[in-house]
C-alpha cells in the first residue's frame, strides 16, 4: 500500500516501525526520536556523470535507482547494520512502543529513499510491521556545491587543461608533492574515484571549462600524481 508520502506500508495491522527519509539540504528533517541513518556516503546517480541524465527524473523507488545505490561501495554493511541495530531495539522495546530510523543524504529523493525502502523490507520479513514516508522524494534535486579550495580548484583547471601533474606544480610555484596533495583533495572534494572522474565531475558542475584543450576530451586518463 502507498501511502501520501509516496513510501510504503506493511500488511501487518501493527506499524511498529516508522521509516522516514529526507534530505538534509532542505532543513526540514524529520522531528522525535529515532535511529539516524546516513545514507550520504553511498554514490548519488545526479553527482555521476554517466548516471545523471537517465536517472535525473528518477528516485530510489525506481528498480534501476535502487539498484544503483545498493551496490555502492559500504551499502550493505551500512544496510546491515542499520538493521540489526533496528531489531536490537525492536527486541527490546516494550509492547506499543514503536522503533523509528530518519535516513538522511542529500535531497531526499534518491539515496535516502533507497536505503528506507531496502531496511523496511528486511525488517518486514522478520516478521514487523513497517510503514515509509519520503516527504522530500518530490523535492527538486539540489545542486551540489563542493568545497575546493582556489589553489585544489586551480590545480584541476591546469590538469584538465592537459598539464601534467609535474607541470601543474611549476605553474603553482609549488613542489609536486604539494600539487599531487592539491589534486587528491580535489578528487576527495568532487567525491570521484579517479582524477579524470573529478575533472568530468567538474565539468557537469559548471567549475571548469569543457571546452578546455586537452582534457576531458582525450581518450586516455590524465597520469596519476
Amino acid at each position: 500500500m502507498t501511502s501520501d508520502l509516496m513510501g510504503s506500508q506493511s500488511p501487518h495491522a501493527l506499524i511498529q516501525t516508522v521509516i522516514i527519509s529526507y534530505g538534509e539540504g532542505h532543513h526540514d528533517a524529520p522531528r522525535g526520536d529515532a535511529l539516524r541513518v546516513d545514507a550520504r556516503p553511498l554514490r548519488n546517480p545526479p553527482e555521476d556523470p554517466t548516471m545523471r541524465d537517465r536517472m535525473l527524473h528518477s528516485t530510489g523507488l525506481d528498480p534501476e535507482v535502487r539498484a544503483y545505490v545498493l551496490s555502492s561501495p559500504g551499502a550493505e554493511r551500512l544496510i546491515d547494520r542499520s538493521t540489526r541495530r533496528a531489531l536490537a531495539l525492536l527486541g527490546q522495546a516494550r509492547a506499543g512502543r514503536r522503533v523509528d530510523l530518519h535516513v538522511v543524504c542529500g535531497g531526499g529523493r534518491h539515496r535516502s529513499v533507497a536505503v528506507a525502502e531496502e531496511v523496511a523490507e528486511r525488517l518486514r520479513a522478520a516478521g514487523y510491521g513497517v510503514e515509509t514516508e519520503h516527504p522530500h522524494i518530490a523535492r527538486p534535486i539540489l545542486r551540489w556545491h563542493p568545497q575546493l579550495t582556489e589553489h585544489e580548484l586551480t590545480a584541476l583547471r591546469l590538469l584538465a587543461s592537459g598539464q601534467h601533474h609535474l607541470e601543474v606544480a611549476k605553474e603553482l610555484k609549488v613542489q609536486p608533492e604539494t600539487a599531487g596533495r592539491l589534486l587528491h583533495r580535489a578528487q576527495i572534494h568532487l567525491r570521484a574515484r579517479t582524477l579524470y572522474e573529478a575533472v568530468a565531475q567538474g565539468c557537469a558542475l559548471g567549475i571548469i571549462d569543457p571546452e578546455l584543450p586537452g582534457y576531458p576530451h582525450r581518450r586516455s586518463a590524465p597520469p596519476a600524481p
